[in-house]
C-alpha cells in the first residue's frame, strides 16, 4: 500500500534522515523538472504527481515559473541538509596547480 501525501513537505519531513530527507528532494526535484517541461509549453496550472510505488504526492503549481520557484527553493533546501551531513569544507590550492601556472 502506497503513502499518500497532499505536499512535498510532508513527504519530505517524513525521512528521518538527513541522507533520505535530500533523496527525497531530489525525487521532488525529478518530477518538478518533467512537469516544468510541460508548464512552459501550457502555462496554465499544472499538477503533477510523483509515484515512486511506496509514495504518492500530489502538488499543484501555476506555471512554468512557479515550479521554477520551486524547484529554486527545494535546492536551497537540500543544499542546507548536505551542508549539516558533510559540513563546509575549504581547500586552499596554490594557484601553482593549476593549468598554465594560474593568473
Amino acid at each position: 500500500m502506497a503513502l499518500t501525501f497532499d505536499t512535498c513537505g510532508l513527504y519530505i519531513q517524513s525521512a528521518t534522515t538527513l541522507r533520505a530527507k535530500i533523496i527525497a528532494i531530489d525525487a521532488v526535484i525529478v518530477a518538478l523538472e518533467l512537469q516544468g517541461a510541460d508548464a512552459v509549453l501550457t502555462q496554465n496550472i499544472s499538477e503533477y504527481q510523483l509515484n515512486d510505488g511506496q509514495t504518492i504526492i500530489k502538488q499543484t503549481y501555476r506555471g512554468a515559473k512557479g515550479i521554477a520557484d520551486a524547484i529554486n527553493s527545494f535546492e536551497a533546501i537540500k543544499q542546507r541538509y548536505v551542508n549539516r551531513l558533510n559540513g563546509r569544507v575549504y581547500r586552499a590550492v596554490d594557484s601553482k596547480n593549476f593549468p598554465h601556472g594560474g593568473c
